[in-house]
């Protein structure tokens, strides 16, 4: 594969007529360094997207853990269609009841 390369730039090479736009190398390297300034950037606000995500992790893990408790410390009323029955059969095998 390197020989095919090798064979295409040669002739890329030898073909006249084939020059490079005015300024291409300039935009170029200035497409490099917007994009080095990018990633600088992202890595600046690492920090801040991290505590935001843990931030997010705690009031979720929170309000679920609340959520949980007032389901297992709310009363257990029983109701003809009820699906939370404290007397079901897969509550009552959990072993709490």
């Amino acid at each position: 594969m390197a020989d095919d390369l090798d064979r295409m730039l040669a002739r890329l090479a030898r073909e006249a007529g084939l020059q490079a736009p005015d300024g291409f190398e300039a935009r170029v390297l200035a497409g490099v360094a917007a994009r080095r300034e990018a990633l600088r950037a992202g890595h600046a606000l690492g920090p801040a997207q991290f505590a935001a995500v843990g931030l997010a992790l705690a009031v979720g893990v929170t309000a679920g853990g609340l959520a949980g408790v007032r389901t297992v410390v709310g009363s257990h009323g029983f109701d003809t269609f009820s699906t939370a029955t404290h007397l079901a059969p897969s509550t009552l095998l959990e072993g709490d009841g």
